[in-house]
Formats: C-alpha cells, sequence, structure tokens
C-alpha cells in the first residue's frame, strides 16, 4: 500500500452505464466441506534512512495481526532496532492492537520488525442473508445483538467525507431491491475496472476527491472508494489493513514474489469490509476484484486509512534530516508439522 449519508438516488438517477454488464464475482456459501485453515509467518520490516543522524523516534505501529473470526494469531513479537528505551502495546476502541515505540538516543536507520504466525481459515456465508436486498442492510435492520461501535462506520470520517462523487458510484450498483451479495460483487468489479492501481498517482495524503477524479490510486485509495460508495447508500462499511500472502523466493522470507495475479502483495494490503446482517461482516478486494479469502492476513481495522496506518510518527532531528523508506512482507504458508518440504 502505497497507501454519508443517506440512502442511495433513486433509480432514475442511476448514470447511463449502468447498462455496461460486469460478470460478478463468486461468493462461497455454507454448502460443501471447508478446507483446513492455512498458517502462515507473516514478517514485515519497516526501515527508515535518514540523511543525518536523529535524536528521537515516536511511533505507532499496528502491525500485529489480530483474532477474527475466521484468523487466530498463534504468536507475534515486534523488534526494534536501534533498542528502544519504550515499547508498549495497547488495544485500541475497535479491539485492534497497536505497538507505541520511543529510540531515544542518536541513530541513522530505524528498523521495526513484527513477527507472527497466524491461522486463517476460509470464509462461508449463509445463502440467505447475502441474498436479501441491500436495503435490508440498513441499520434499522441490524436487530440488537450487533455492537454500537458498528454505527461509527455508517458515517463519514475524516479521509472519507459525504458528498464525494463516489455517490454516483453507489447509484449504479445499490438498484432497488438488488441481493446485498451482488451488490458487493458488483462494487469489487467496478472499482477494479474503472480505476487504475498506479503506485506514483496518489500519496497517504490524496484525498477521495483526487483519486475519484483522476481514477488512479493504490489499494488504500480503492479501499476509500469502496467504504465512500457503500456509506452513500447508507450501509456499514470499515477500512481494513493487513497482507496478501506471497511465495517465497532465494533470498528468504522477505524476499517474496507475488501468488498469481494478486495485487499489492509483498507490501501491506487494505481492503474493505461491509457488514449484514445475519451472516456478520463480508470482506471485499477491490484491488484484486476478489471476495477476500485465506489469501488474506487482518491487522486492524478503522474508519479510513487514518486510524490504522501501519507505522506514523515524529522525529527529532537537525535540519536536512531527509529520510527514506522501504518495507517489505512476507505471508508464507507453513508446512503442516510433520510434512517433509517441497
Amino acid at each position: 500500500m502505497s497507501e454519508h449519508t443517506d440512502h442511495a438516488p433513486a433509480a432514475g438517477a442511476v448514470p447511463s452505464r449502468r447498462s455496461r454488464r460486469r460478470p460478478l464475482l463468486p461468493l462461497r456459501d455454507e454448502e460443501g466441506a471447508a478446507g483446513e485453515p492455512m498458517l502462515y509467518r507473516v514478517h514485515h520490516l519497516t526501515s527508515y534512512h535518514y540523511a543525518k543522524p536523529v535524536s528521537r523516534n515516536y511511533g505507532r505501529a499496528h502491525i500485529e495481526p489480530r483474532a477474527t473470526p475466521h484468523q487466530r494469531v498463534l504468536s507475534h513479537e515486534v523488534v526494534v532496532d536501534p533498542a528502544p528505551a519504550r515499547l508498549t502495546a495497547h488495544t485500541d476502541f475497535y479491539g485492534n492492537s497497536s505497538t507505541y515505540l520511543l529510540v531515544d538516543s542518536p541513530h541513522t536507520q530505524l528498523d521495526v520488525h513484527s513477527h507472527a504466525r497466524v491461522t486463517v481459515a476460509e470464509r462461508r456465508y449463509p445463502l440467505e442473508p447475502i441474498s436479501r436486498p441491500w436495503e435490508q442492510c440498513l441499520p434499522e435492520h441490524w436487530g440488537s445483538l450487533l455492537p454500537e461501535a458498528s454505527l461509527d462506520f455508517v458515517h463519514p470520517s475524516p479521509r472519507i467525507p459525504s458528498g464525494t462523487a463516489a455517490r454516483e458510484i453507489s447509484a449504479e450498483v445499490f438498484t432497488p431491491g438488488r441481493a446485498i451479495g451482488e451488490c458487493l460483487a458488483d462494487l469489487t468489479a467496478l472499482i477494479h475496472t474503472d480505476f487504475t492501481y498506479d503506485s506514483a498517482a496518489t500519496t497517504v495524503s490524496s484525498t477521495l476527491e483526487e483519486v475519484l477524479a483522476a481514477r488512479h490510486g493504490v489499494c488504500q485509495d480503492f479501499s476509500h472508494v469502496g467504504v465512500a460508495a457503500v456509506r452513500a447508500a447508507g450501509l456499514a462499511a470499515r477500512y481494513v489493513s493487513g497482507y496478501l500472502r506471497t511465495a517465497p523466493s532465494a533470498e528468504g522470507a522477505l524476499g517474496t514474489a507475488p501468488v498469481g495475479e494478486m495485487i499489492g502483495s509483498a507490501a501491506s494490503h487494505a481492503w474493505l469490509s461491509v457488514l449484514v446482517p445475519g451472516t456478520g461482516w463480508v470482506d471485499i478486494d477491490p484491488t484484486n476484484r476478489t471476495f477476500v479469502d485465506q489469501r488474506f492476513v487482518t491487522t486492524a481495522w478503522g474508519r479510513d486509512y487514518a486510524d490504522v496506518p501501519p507505522l506514523k510518527g515524529i522525529v527529532v532531528g537537525p535540519p536536512g534530516a531527509t529520510s527514506t523508506l522501504d518495507v517489505s512482507v512476507g505471508v508464507v504458508p507453513e508446512p503442516p508439522a510433520g510434512s517433509s518440504p517441497g
């Protein structure tokens, strides 16, 4: 990763390109036997290199995989070099684990390693909830069992304001009476088709309107577009940060290659999650035009990127202490115990 309002407009306001049909994505339902969970070794390395020695570094990292209904965290460790004066863990309002660090000795490089072992199970969805009209996923249909915090994901947020051009995308996808599963499949396909992945087109500070105007960006941008479109229909959507499965190379776990045609592996990745009563949160990845499956490892979620950046902080140093950033990620399957390599 380089890095709303009311209901959708009436049918008459849907743009004419609605007639351009996009093949829908397969969504696994509860029929059939689920496969075994995947076991991964996850290594995330963030390296800052400073042109001049800096005296102090404060940082907050969202790099620990979190427990979910589909994901189990077996172990996790954060290692910082130079050795930090302080390294503490925190759990935020949304249940994400983050790590605070303080390095208070002069240094020209900061390395933050995250090591984890996780298992990821298949995601299966009951047919009845994902076949309901999307209007039945509005907050008034949630029932009493869903957490009040979910209301945060209906409203505008700092990086995803209301009143953007994402309303046009929302109107094209969320047409009256359409099944929510079909809506999510079509939204994923629309963003993947109409937007171009371009790591040079945006930065972490690019606005949603700039992305919507340029139709270029990265996974962070496409996830913001998707969340904005879902919220414009009055539904709950959250921004999700994590990783994609990678393939090991001769350089080891961090010398990785994408798996298949997946875009965004070997770096932090982002997608979005939509609340569907009766089945919970359904995750979609517009960057790769897919429902989220066992190739994905979740670290954190929030209203938008600003809630869960992989690493942010403050550096104290002399004038001209510019920095360069390198990020490497490995999400490598671990063979079952007792099996022979290869």
